[in-house]
């Protein structure tokens, strides 16, 4: 299942909170500018009615220059104006029939016009005159798009808010930059923790030029791996003296059966060769989990063929089998532990050796890139050739023991290669141990 690293829940965190924040601070810019921009509307109306109320009052029929003046000043801007009398009807206007709205009396209101024709939206407002005379109102409107706050407001959405989304983005790309140099060292450390296995229980987490914080996680790690690698090393000791204490008591048995000329004898005696071949494979299993080797520790595969093929000649031909080593090509230098690589290979030939038939080939071939091991008999099972190497218990034939394969897929694994099997199409068996 796929999670998010933490520097990318820190990411998708941050992302979303500015972008609510974008999107609060233009929802707040917006009402905020829109209620100023109603009351600069309204000021703006009601300073024209007052202007003209205060001409009204001195030049009831707005003929003065300055009442001509006030009045140009509304025709310039698109606005209209209306000078009702207390009947409604009207006394002077900008060209206009009727009424903005119905005279209301002696109640102020601003009000607004839907459009209609050819004319577009009007907010104006409609103040009465306590001033004697016949006259009852003055009506000014305004088209909203001609009213100065409006253009205000609509440049600073174009020209100003816009500014705010790309802050916001290169204040998000800064964090995440700072986020990611914050993170290194845990990164760093998580890298190296990957790369420690069974092969390399020795290695630990860098210590140096990490933070505090960062500093407790990777002591603790560390010590976890000194308790690991203590574990390992008592399971090996362990093993050794195990396989010490039961070899000892069966050669001391074989040797007294060696005496016997029973036939009884002969097959006890086998079966001993049995017994120890699983103690071996089993001290095999549990040092291969302390594999460990360098770059520079560099293995002849052709070498470590000859050598098991030497190691074991005898005891294939005191079996009635036979062994052949083919070297393809000079030497084969590959990187690994030479003495696991030797045990892993021991445990194909012996494998191999345990379902040869009787005068049955066992051929041990060294190519560019591994070791196979062949031979002459029933093959491996469909479902052994379906499921992968390494799973304990797992049987290698109809009647293997089911701990040779599996000490060669974690040897193979240990060194970044894998153990391929196979049944050759004129009978047989065939382990490679592809590096």
């Amino acid at each position: 299942m796929w999670r998010l690293t933490l520097l990318q829940r820190l990411i998708l965190a941050m992302s979303i909170v500015a972008f609510v924040a974008i999107g609060a601070s233009v929802v707040f810019l917006y009402i905020r500018f829109q209620a100023s921009n109603d009351t600069f509307r309204e000021e703006t109306l009601s300073t024209f009615a007052e202007d003209l109320r205060r001409e009204l009052a001195v030049d009831p029929k707005l003929s003065s220059s300055r009442a001509t003046t006030a009045k140009a000043r509304i025709r310039a801007l698109h606005g209209q104006y209306a000078v009702l009398g207390r009947d409604g009807r009207i006394i002077d206007s900008s060209g206009l029939q009727e009424s903005l709205i119905p005279y209301i009396g002696d109640r102020a209101q601003y009000f607004e016009l839907p459009p209609h024709d050819d004319q577009k939206t009007l907010f104006g407002i409609s103040i009465p005159i306590a001033l004697p005379g016949s006259a009852g109102a003055i009506q000014v409107a305004f088209p909203k798009t001609h009213v100065t706050f409006d253009s205000v407001l609509e440049e600073f959405v174009r020209d100003i808010a816009w500014i705010w989304i790309p802050f916001v983005m290169v204040l998000l790309a800064t964090n995440i930059a700072v986020l990611g140099f914050a993170l290194r060292p845990l990164r760093k450390a998580a890298q190296e923790a990957a790369q420690i296995g069974p092969s390399s229980i020795a290695t630990r987490l860098t210590e140096s030029g990490m933070p505090n914080d960062v500093l407790a996680l990777v002591k603790s790690v560390n010590a976890a791996l000194d308790r690991l690698q203590g574990g390992f090393l008592s399971l090996e000791r362990f093993s050794g003296q195990l396989a010490h204490e039961l070899r000892t008591p069966l050669a001391i048995a074989k040797t007294r059966l060696s005496l016997s000329q029973d036939q009884i004898a002969r097959a006890v005696e086998r079966d001993f060769e049995d017994v120890e071949r699983v103690i071996t494979q089993l001290v095999d299993r549990v040092r291969v989990r302390t594999l460990h080797y360098e770059a520079a520790d560099i293995v002849d595969l052709g070498g470590v063929a000859t050598d098991v093929a030497r190691y074991l000649a005898p005891m294939i031909v005191g079996a009635g089998r036979n062994i052949e080593l083919k070297i393809e090509n000079g030497p084969v230098l590959v990187s690994g532990a030479k003495d696991f690589i030797f045990r892993a290979l021991r445990n194909l030939v012996e494998n191999a050796l345990h379902h040869s038939p009787e005068n049955g080939m066992i051929t041990i071939t060294v190519f560019n890139v591994g070791i196979s091991v062949a031979d002459q008999g029933p093959g491996f099972t469909k479902g052994r050739l379906r499921e992968e190497i390494g799973l304990l218990g797992k049987t290698d034939r109809e009647d293997g023991l089911g701990l040779g394969l599996s000490i060669v897929g974690e040897t193979m694994a240990a060194h970044d290669g894998r153990i391929v099997l196979a049944n050759l199409p004129s009978g047989g068996a065939v382990a490679t141990m592809a590096f």
